[in-house]
């Protein structure tokens, strides 16, 4: 299935459910360039780096490749210099290609070396795991940290194209799968409650759901990223539901958590603070936590060290004079953007939470 990010420049596909070797077909084009740098990861590469560099190669494509150390950890300007270092030594010019191959880190890096390499060159994505597939591939945001945040120096540039192999969730392990799953759930949070029905009743095989959990959380990514592509109107912000708290509890309590556990909790805490305020009612928060404890992600924050993650939600990018904008739900399905609390306010309805 192919689905088109409409966009006013630089529109896209979307592969899902390609096989990986057939991505070469692709680059039969002739504005991928000559020279391909593979970004990827010590767990990736190994497994499909040299399918993919093979391929290319027999095309007659000049590929190398920076192998990065898996994790957040790797999201540094040192690893960012390091990308863009081969590209030059390379003499890698402005049609070729950056690729990455892997998870949100390594296409967040990849997506905002490529941005600023030349003043931009074609990225192209291939996610590997559920979290990348549903969320991170797609949308255009790129981006590196900085020790007191995430996300905190990026671009907005959009891919050429994403290829996705559904066969590559097979090599995840359980933790890995359970990221994804996190953010299918934010989706169905937000806008399907189809999907967060799925979730709340699958007990056996989530693998028989992967392609239409896969398709219908892009679907409702590609509606709201092109209406608001660069965040200029607020439409985007509805896939911040979960992070803002999340976020801040990912980066206080690093390495503890995943990204994908950070965001089940922020989904559970936003979901408790929306109720505190009556913007829904206990019943949704009930069901939020307990989709999330289903699925063994956590939904506790009785050893979450709250006034650790509240100060580094204080350099949050949605902050204004001391307040920050919520996303939170008012019913399975519907949320309300654009809700405005302190934070001393969040950490009162928090303490609460148990």
């Amino acid at each position: 299935m192919k689905i088109k990010i409409e966009l006013t420049e630089n529109s896209y596909l979307i592969y899902v459910d390609y096989k990986l070797n057939k991505i070469t077909n692709i680059f039969k084009e002739n504005k991928y360039g000559n020279k391909i740098l593979i970004v990827s990861d010590d767990n990736v590469f190994p497994l499909y780096g040299n399918l993919i560099k093979e391929g290319l190669s027999t095309m007659g494509k000049k590929v190398f490749e920076v192998i990065l150390a898996p994790g957040e950890k790797t999201k540094t300007f040192n690893q960012l210099i390091k990308i863009i270092e081969v590209c030059g030594k390379n003499k890698m010019g402005r049609d070729d290609t950056i690729l990455t191959l892997g998870g949100g880190v390594v296409s967040d890096i990849g997506g905002f070396a490529s941005s600023i390499y030349m003043r931009g060159i074609n990225f192209v994505t291939v996610p590997t795991t559920l979290l990348a597939q549903v969320d991170a591939s797609v949308g255009g945001k790129t981006a590196v940290n900085l020790p007191f945040g995430k996300n905190l120096v990026g671009s907005f540039y959009q891919p050429s194209f994403v290829y996705i192999d559904l066969n590559t969730l097979d090599t995840l392990s359980n933790k890995e799968i359970k990221q994804g799953i996190s953010e299918i759930i934010k989706y169905g949070i937000i806008k399907k409650k189809q999907i967060f029905d799925i979730m709340e009743k699958e007990t056996v095989d989530i693998k028989q759901h992967y392609k239409f959990l896969v398709t219908e959380s892009l679907k409702i990514k590609k509606d709201v990223v092109e209406k608001d592509e660069k965040e200029k109107r607020g439409l985007r912000e509805i896939l911040n539901f979960g992070h803002t708290l999340g976020h801040a509890i990912e980066i206080s309590h690093f390495p503890k958590f995943t990204h994908g556990e950070a965001v089940a909790l922020g989904m559970v805490g936003e979901t408790f603070i929306s109720s505190c305020i009556g913007l829904c009612g206990k019943d949704v928060f009930y069901k939020v936590k307990e989709v999330v404890k289903k699925w063994e992600l956590p939904f506790s924050f009785k050893n979450i060290k709250l006034e650790e993650a509240l100060e580094f939600l204080s350099y949050d990018k949605k902050v204004r004079q001391g307040k920050i904008r919520f996303v939170l739900p008012q019913s399975i399905g519907k949320v309300k953007t654009g809700v405005v609390l302190t934070i001393e306010e969040v950490e009162n309805f928090l303490k609460d939470i148990g």
